[in-house]
């Protein structure tokens, strides 16, 4: 039976809806069995997902912290290599002299009147869009892996 308190009762259950609607679902549940049920069932879920924490095993976490430590000890400042400087200039201004040589004669507009604008606003779009999803699942990586290096510290402490 949908009454049409689904949302209704998801807000109160996290503790985001206000006093007034609050008041009015508490009401509406002492006389409807169905959300009573969708309650429970929202409890049982919020307690089996708060139990079950999934973390990698012990010898994973040293293997990982062990590699980065290992990597990082390779990495011991910056060197400057005069040959490798000088090569990458060179080529940087010879690509430099290839845009500004490459745009000549074409006419201004071409690129407008192609069509390409429009496809590459779509994949600007998507890119972008990839970019975010990324970035918050790359915070939430960087966040538990400086958990793990955390707890690999602490129990090389007690060690």
């Amino acid at each position: 039976m949908n009454c049409g308190y689904g949302e209704k009762l998801i807000l109160c259950f996290y503790g985001e809806a206000g006093e007034e609607l609050a008041a009015g679902v508490k009401k509406h549940l002492a006389g409807c069995a169905a959300c009573r049920g969708e309650l429970a069932a929202l409890r049982a879920a919020e307690g089996r997902l708060a139990g079950s924490v999934c973390e990698p095993p012990a010898r994973a976490v040293r293997a990982v912290m062990r590699a980065a430590r290992e990597a990082a000890a390779g990495r011991r400042g910056f060197s400057l290599n005069w040959g490798e400087a000088l090569l990458s200039g060179a080529l940087a201004s010879l690509l430099g002299a290839g845009f500004f040589f490459s745009g000549r004669g074409a006419p201004a507009d071409l690129a407008w009147n192609s069509g390409l604008d429009s496809g590459l606003d779509s994949v600007e779009y998507s890119m972008y869009q990839a970019q975010s999803d990324l970035s918050s699942v790359s915070a939430d990586w960087e966040y538990k892996y400086s958990e793990l290096e955390d707890e690999a510290l602490m129990a090389e402490e007690r060690a």
